[in-house]
């Protein structure tokens, strides 16, 4: 039986702390409820994450040689120092389950976050943005369609719910359910479905003329 080599798909999500972070691993399964409260933040997170590689080679046939799969489990110990990590545990296959729960507030100075990683990093699973006129975006990111193609190769499937709930305005988003009060809904079928909220904390942002009449 073949030996997974360091060699395969690569897809373009990273997150960037220890090997495996700074490597290619994906949310296979991802529940999130995010509550906001003017530019506070609550974020809950849980789920599986999947390294593509591993898994597409592991579907051929392959096997993982045993220092590979010590290595990939010495890095529960970096991934669980991440603030608001509760868990990151090595499951086997490529894959780690993990739960995560941290609150803070966007400033000015700080208008971004993002998770897992918190301390950095432009391809996190969900991101939080403070724009320059006051309002906030919620999402995550956009594959493209060379790393869309790999993943129904290596056959991961997307899974999972995400709900946030914020006080303000809402002014876009892509949300499954969108009840008049109450959190938006997003049921993860796809990789393709992507997360988008826009909302407006204090209801007061104006929004740019439409054909010579103000909305």
């Amino acid at each position: 039986m073949p030996t997974l080599s360091r060699k395969g798909l690569q897809l373009p999500v990273m997150i960037g702390v220890a090997v495996v972070l700074s490597g290619c691993v994906l949310p296979e399964q991802l529940d999130a409820i995010i509550v906001m409260n003017g530019y506070q933040y609550n974020v809950t997170l849980e789920g599986r994450v999947a390294e593509p590689r591993t898994v597409g080679a592991l579907a051929k046939g392959q096997t993982i040689p045993p220092n590979q799969e010590a290595q990939m489990k010495a890095q529960e110990a970096t991934a669980v120092a991440l603030p608001g990590m509760s868990r990151f545990a090595y499951v086997g296959e490529g894959r780690y389950d993990f739960e995560m729960k941290i609150d803070g507030k966007l400033t000015e100075a700080a208008p971004v976050v993002g998770f897992p990683n918190t301390q950095g990093g432009s391809s996190n699973f969900l991101t939080i943005r403070r724009e320059a006129d006051g309002t906030v975006m919620i999402s995550s990111p956009e594959l493209p369609p060379k790393a869309l193609a790999d993943l129904t190769e290596v056959g991961l499937e997307a899974s999972g719910t995400i709900r946030i709930e914020v006080d303000g305005k809402v002014l876009e988003s892509s949300a499954d359910e969108q009840p008049a009060s109450g959190p938006h809904v997003w049921s993860r079928r796809s990789w393709e479905d992507r997360v988008f909220l826009k909302f407006d904390p204090g209801g007061s942002v104006i929004l740019p003329p439409i054909n010579g009449l103000q909305k």
